[in-house]
């Protein structure tokens, strides 16, 4: 069984590290343990296939606690850094995480501009989860998140 979650949680790892991986993992494991045998041969060979990509890791905010934060729906303080090196200081409400093969996101409203960003985990600088929480209004604002054009991000 070990091999069938390790190639089925391979997508959780490149893009969210060893804890994640590991929930992953006992998650289809006990998922596979119940599933009909057709099913559970159709598991084992999965056609996918995720590279390790080459996003870079963030340094400045602890990935763990922004899912927390997001998860939580409390308001994080960044340092933030635009493709020119220009450092923001920004209060962003964390609403989702957005995986490219090249680069992360956290998805937010940021309180200084008033609107919907994506900001690239390895621009920031440093940040510190608040105990302000914000209110997801019933999903509304992941919603609205959501319909935004999602392209790959420039460098």
């Amino acid at each position: 069984m070990r091999g069938v979650t390790s190639r089925s949680s391979a997508s959780v790892a490149a893009v969210s590290g060893p804890e994640l991986q590991e929930a992953a993992e006992s998650v289809l494991a006990k998922v596979t343990v119940v599933l009909p045998d057709a099913l559970r041969a159709s598991l084992a060979v999965s056609p996918i296939f995720v590279s390790e990509g080459d996003a870079v890791a963030a340094e400045g905010v602890d990935m763990a606690e922004l899912r927390g934060a997001i998860r939580d729906s409390r308001k994080l303080h960044i340092s933030y850094a635009d493709e020119q090196g220009r450092r923001t200081h920004r209060t962003i409400w964390p609403i989702a995480m957005a995986y490219y093969v090249d680069v992360t996101l956290v998805g937010a409203w940021c309180e200084l501009r008033v609107d919907y960003r994506n900001f690239r985990v390895e621009r920031i600088g440093s940040s510190r989860v608040l105990d302000e929480h914000f209110d997801q209004e019933n999903g509304r604002l992941f919603r609205e998140w959501s319909a935004l054009p999602k392209t790959r991000p420039a460098g």
